[in-house]
């Protein structure tokens, strides 16, 4: 099997590393290392001629274990199992040896047990690399797919919102020309009116359509970019579109937040707060949709660094294949959250009736300074 260029280096330094390993495992059992070289010496019938007396490390052996330890990695890089038994064998035996001749030559003694470990590790390290390396494709493959499948994700929820913000222009641009431009082609003609015959309650009515169009203009507005959230913060918008929710589904509402003021979340720039209350907005309309509620409960809470806004009615309650992301309203309302690194769940409320959704949000590792664009 070919050595990925990642692996060139550590193939060179691996095999020293795995050297000084065994050597430095052996070192405890240098006394029972000199001993078993003696019995070696006897039962090869060489007599006691020398004692071992110098078990430390010398050159000789160094040489000996690096050039052990890269063979021994070799094979258990390169071969199978049974291939690597083979190979260990012959290279251990080799070591034994040559360990004869050089101590004769040269005085140095050999390290029969610091050898079997730097060859069993060698070994082991060569197949623990080869096991990586052959893992390395199907990796790559796997993460070559998860970033497609992420890229498609993400495509898909650039075009769901672009075309969710299409329909809020469209439905915008309805509101302006039903209400707002049928009322002020409406004052147009009672002031023409007025203009020729100056009647008092032709004046009253000018002012009535007036005042409409502008409570009009100023509902449109709100919904592009709620002045109340601007104002007075996160915690009183979400209070106040339950209760402009409560004046169009007639339901009553209990509000409660432990957060005193809004200073606990100057982390939260104005997008990440006008996303987290359009995300209420929507919840909202949803119950005064569909819900038949006669009671909604919302609730801002802050446990340490996660913020939880919850909204939560006593209707109907949600079908489960809905929750589940079936529904384009609901996977719109995910991919929304998803913008800021928040998650929106919805589930059954505790009594059974109804449904509580709930929008979380860490708020750990933020500073002031996502604020800036406040």
């Amino acid at each position: 099997m070919p050595i990925p260029k990642a692996y060139t280096l550590p193939f060179f330094l691996l095999p020293l590393a795995l050297a000084v390993v065994a050597w430095l495992l052996a070192v405890p059992l240098q006394e029972l290392d000199a001993q078993l070289f003696q019995r070696l010496l006897i039962v090869a019938h060489l007599g006691q001629a020398a004692v071992v007396t110098r078990p430390g490390f010398d050159w000789c052996n160094l040489v000996i274990v690096v050039i052990s330890s890269i063979l021994s990695y070799m094979a258990g890089f390169n071969l199978g199992t049974s291939g690597r038994v083979f190979a260990a064998v012959q290279i251990f035996a080799a070591l034994i040896i040559l360990q004869f001749p050089i101590f004769y030559l040269f005085g140095m003694p050999g390290h029969p047990l610091g050898y079997a470990l730097t060859v069993a590790i060698g070994i082991l390290g060569g197949y623990a690399v080869k096991r990586s390396v052959a893992e390395l494709p199907a990796r790559f493959e796997a993460q070559y797919y998860e970033l497609i499948v992420r890229n498609r994700e993400l495509q898909e929820t650039r075009l769901q919102l672009v075309k969710q913000d299409e329909v809020e222009r469209r439905m915008l641009a309805a509101d302006l020309h039903d209400q707002v431009l049928n009322d002020l082609k409406a004052l147009k003609q009672k002031i023409a009116e007025y203009g020729v015959t100056s009647d008092s309650k032709l004046g009253g009515e000018i002012d009535r359509h007036l005042t409409q169009a502008m409570e009009q203009v100023r509902e449109v507005m709100d919904s592009l970019c709620p002045s109340v959230l601007e104002h007075l913060g996160l915690v009183a918008a979400v209070e106040d579109c339950l209760r402009r929710g409560a004046e169009r589904g007639g339901f009553k509402i209990r509000f409660k937040s432990q957060i005193d003021n809004d200073e606990k979340l100057a982390a939260l720039s104005i997008v990440e707060q006008s996303l987290i209350y359009r995300l209420v907005q929507e919840s909202v309309t949803n119950i005064c949709k569909h819900a038949q509620a006669s009671t909604v409960k919302g609730a801002v809470e802050l446990a340490g660094e996660k913020l939880t806004v919850s909204i939560g009615d006593d209707g109907k309650g949600i079908e489960p294949a809905k929750s589940a992301g079936d529904s384009r309203g609901l996977r719109y309302m995910r991919q929304r959250a998803d913008l800021i690194g928040a998650t929106i769940s919805w589930r059954a409320a505790e009594a059974g009736k109804g449904t509580v959704v709930e929008i979380c949000l860490d708020l750990t590792g933020r500073s002031d300074d996502t604020s800036a664009d406040h």
